[in-house]
């Protein structure tokens, strides 16, 4: 049966104070540290990543410009071994065109040779940016596995403190369960309002509520109602409790 209304109030604030406490539990979730140290290991990790789509950039370029180097030296030496293969041949009697292709396979080895060392050149820049490569993985990893053990954390604070929320919840069913539905709807629809309670004593002439003071003549108006009177604060609306 629910009880009468001075000790329905006192009940009431009781649910305030277990609202309250409701409230604080899933602010301290929401600002759990972990979350803030998973932000920054994971802004580190979208720079690293970044930098490392970079690196691999210049690799890639690297890569291509030796290929490229490549191939124009496999096809030096395929014409060179064709020259050769027409100055040994007999098929060319006449000095001229002799020197000639003599010349031609001299400047095609030259060539060569300057192409394989701007190939050394492009394997010696891909060495180092290897190794930064290799650097950055590995912090990679780190923060990856930092991440992982942070959320681990994360998981077991916010576990801790549902547990914390859902008896609390256990304890208001139980308060709850002693009022009136009429009270009850009353002070979950003042209490929904954005930055206020739904109850709160008064004491003297403050609102616990809002803080505020009311007016004297409010306050000797409310002493003058028979206890049972439901009355709410003039400033806040919260219900309150003399």
């Amino acid at each position: 049966m629910p009880t009468e209304i001075p000790d329905a109030l006192q009940i009431l604030l009781q649910i305030q104070d277990k609202d309250t406490q409701i409230l604080a539990a899933q602010h301290q979730i929401k600002e759990l540290p972990e979350r803030e140290e998973i932000r920054t290991i994971q802004n580190s990790k979208e720079a690293l990543e970044e930098i490392l789509i970079a690196k691999q950039s210049e690799v890639h370029e690297n890569n291509r410009n030796q290929k490229r180097l490549e191939d124009e030296v496999a096809t030096i030496e395929e014409r060179t071994e064709k020259q050769k293969q027409k100055l040994y041949s007999g098929e060319v009697i006449a000095i001229k065109e002799l020197q000639a292709l003599e010349a031609d396979i001299e400047n095609l080895k030259e060539r060569q040779i300057l192409l394989e060392d701007k190939i050394i050149e492009v394997m010696e820049l891909n060495e180092p940016i290897q190794k930064e490569i290799q650097i950055l993985n590995v912090q990679t990893d780190e923060y990856e596995q930092n991440e992982a053990k942070l959320l681990n954390a994360l998981t077991k604070a916010i576990e801790g403190i549902e547990s914390v929320i859902k008896k609390i919840k256990s304890e208001k069913i139980i308060l709850t369960s002693e009022l009136s539905d009429e009270l009850l709807t009353e002070y979950e629809s003042l209490r929904a309002r954005p930055g206020y309670v739904g109850v709160a004593k008064l004491v003297n002439r403050t609102c616990n509520g809002c803080h505020l003071d009311l007016p004297a003549v409010e306050v000797d108006r409310i002493k003058k109602l028979p206890e049972e009177n439901i009355i709410n604060c003039e400033e806040c609306g919260c219900i309150l409790v003399r």
